[in-house]
C-alpha cells in the first residue's frame, strides 16, 4: 500500500512539476502578448472608433444610407490594363480622398458606381462633421453641395505597443 500512494505522489509531483515547467517556458517573453496579437486588438478598436465617428456624422446628418455602397479608395484604383475613358466615373472620386480627417473618410454611393447620387462623409481633423453630396454627370461624379456642422471631436486612445513582444 505504501508503494502504491508513494507511486501515485509521484505522478502527481512530475505532473504538477511538468505543468508549472511549460508555463515558465509560455511566459518566458515577460508575460507580453505577441506582436500579431497587439495589431489584431488595436485593429478592432480602430474599426470600432470609426464606427463611432460614423454614427456621429450620420447622426448629425439625420442620413439614411440604405441602399448606399459603400466605396473606400482603394476600390477606386484602376487595373493594369483598365482603359482611362472606360473608368472615368473612379478617377473623379479619388480626389475627394485627398487630406486628413478624424477616422476614415468615406465614400457611399446610391446603387453603386452605376447610380447618380452619393455621400463622401468625414470628420475634420477640428472634430466638426463635412458631408459632400454627390451627383453622375454622365460618366463623373461631380460636388453639387458641401455642408459643415460644428461637432464633438472624437480621440481614439493611445495604444500601448510597448506591452507586446516581437515575434
Amino acid at each position: 500500500m505504501n508503494k502504491r500512494l508513494f507511486l501515485l505522489l509521484l505522478m502527481f509531483s512530475i505532473i504538477i512539476y511538468g505543468t508549472n515547467d511549460v508555463t515558465v517556458f509560455a511566459n518566458s517573453k515577460g508575460g507580453k502578448p505577441p506582436k500579431s496579437h497587439c495589431i489584431e486588438e488595436f485593429e478592432k478598436k480602430w474599426k470600432e472608433f470609426d464606427n463611432r465617428v460614423l454614427k456621429d456624422i450620420v447622426k448629425s446628418y439625420n442620413l439614411d444610407l440604405s441602399g448606399y455602397e459603400e466605396f473606400a479608395h482603394d476600390d477606386l484604383n484602376l487595373q493594369v490594363g483598365d482603359n482611362l475613358n472606360d473608368h472615368s466615373d473612379k478617377i473623379s472620386l479619388q480626389h475627394l480622398f485627398v487630406g486628413s480627417s478624424i477616422g476614415s473618410m468615406r465614400l457611399f454611393l446610391e446603387n453603386g458606381l452605376e447610380g447618380t447620387k452619393g455621400y463622401f462623409l468625414y470628420k475634420r481633423t477640428d472634430g466638426n462633421n463635412v458631408i459632400k453630396e454627390l451627383y453622375k454627370k454622365g460618366k463623373i461624379w461631380v460636388v453639387m453641395s458641401v455642408r459643415e456642422k460644428k461637432a464633438k471631436r472624437l480621440r481614439l486612445k493611445s495604444f500601448n505597443w510597448d506591452k507586446c513582444y516581437e515575434n
